[in-house]
């Protein structure tokens, strides 16, 4: 019975430090009569070396499936549920997009219009002083403003959110006499408008130009025009305003070992780019809104015509499938519009075809090993949605 009771706490000490995360993805929570398409996500999830998903299908504007699978947290077998919030990674954009735009509807910021007459301090590219930096630059991916990624992964903060201000981190980025300034790095060598290269710290320069055009926190941006209207309570980009309990914690998987490791919770300086954590339901109610022209069963938080902008491409010879934060893409040869994300332990797929407002979502607490589960799956429900 020693022996026994021995071997007990050992179990307990090597699942606490994560030597027996492994042994999960052989017995991933899921339905108790999984259907082909649950056997499929299972299976695959096992394979790539994902602990945790939730997928949501939307037909006609409406869901009209869900499948949540595995574990949220596998050190406290946590499975994933409806409740589960995820990291969404640059699928967070949409949701910053949508909040500036509320801005540029309502009078408050012009999207066209040279972006230091709101803000505090100035922004120009070092090498075109003379080109204005717009809010449709930003959106676009157009500005010229260049993610310096190592910086940006050094100042990374591990379970925690970046502590400077929104508009302090990024006037030490942009400006000249800033501690992350380096003209070469943070800027690209074209002008404004000329070429379109993904920027994460345009998204965030874009989501503090709305913060400080209406002398307004970006969370509370956020909270107040799309988190409340739309009845998406415990989200936020800001993990102080999360609830830990509910999160899904982001895993890597350790080939030579065979393991799973925890990877933590990370802030970053762009936040606004990729922090948002949310649930898939909320997530695709917000997804919903969008479809519908800015308007979700009896609520209506955008203007057809706000949304109609978001989905223009704006600069066709320099980006033909961007519209503001939203591009277009083909999943298994169907164009649709939304994005993809990924962080570290983070993979997350968010798209739909406007002319039906079909689509769906897809979240996992992993970066699989393979692609070919992820799009595989994309394809899978895709067809689930027809």
């Amino acid at each position: 019975m020693q022996h026994l009771f021995h071997l007990f706490l050992l179990l307990h000490v090597l699942a606490a430090t994560g030597r027996l995360a492994a042994a999960p993805l052989d017995a991933l929570p899921g339905p108790e009569k999984p259907s082909p398409l649950d056997t499929f996500i299972l299976e695959g999830m096992k394979e790539a070396k994902v602990p945790g998903l939730a997928a949501l299908v939307i037909r006609d504007g409406s869901v009209a499936w869900s499948g949540y699978y595995g574990w949220a947290n596998v050190e406290t077998r946590t499975p994933v549920s409806r409740d589960t919030r995820f990291q969404l990674a640059s699928v967070s954009k949409t949701v910053t997009a949508c909040a500036i735009m509320q801005q540029v509807e309502q009078g408050k910021l012009d999207l066209d219009a040279d972006i230091n007459s709101v803000l505090p301090f100035t922004v120009r590219n070092p090498g075109h002083p003379d080109r204005p930096i717009t809010l449709r630059h930003l959106l676009t991916h157009s500005s010229g403003i260049k993610d310096n990624w190592d910086l940006l992964e050094d100042t990374w903060v591990k379970n925690g959110d970046f502590p400077k201000p929104l508009g302090k981190s990024l006037a030490d980025y942009l400006q000249e006499t800033g501690a992350y300034f380096h003209a070469r790095t943070n800027f690209y060598p074209w002008a404004p408008g000329d070429k379109s290269t993904y920027s994460n710290v345009a998204i965030a320069l874009a989501a503090y130009v709305a913060e400080a055009g209406t002398k307004t926190a970006f969370e509370t941006l956020c909270e107040n025009g799309i988190f409340k209207p739309l009845g998406m309570e415990g989200s936020a980009f800001r993990l102080a305003a999360v609830d830990r309990e509910k999160l899904a914690m982001p895993y890597g998987y350790r080939k030579k070992s065979g393991e799973l490791k925890a990877l933590g919770h990370h802030g970053y300086l762009d936040f606004p780019a990729g922090t948002l954590r949310t649930s898939g339901p909320h997530l695709a109610r917000f997804l919903r809104m969008f479809m519908g022209d800015g308007q979700v069963d009896d609520t209506r938080i955008m203007q057809a015509a706000t949304v109609g902008a978001m989905r223009r491409i704006s600069f066709p010879k320099v980006a033909a499938r961007q519209g503001l934060a939203w591009y277009y893409d083909k999943v298994g040869g169907t164009r649709m519009l939304g994005h993809d994300g990924s962080d570290p332990g983070v993979t997350t797929q968010m798209f739909y075809r406007p002319e039906d407002r079909t689509g769906f979502i897809l979240l996992m607490n992993a970066e699989p090993r393979k692609r070919a589960f992820e799009q595989a799956l994309c394809q899978r429900l895709l067809k689930q949605a027809r």
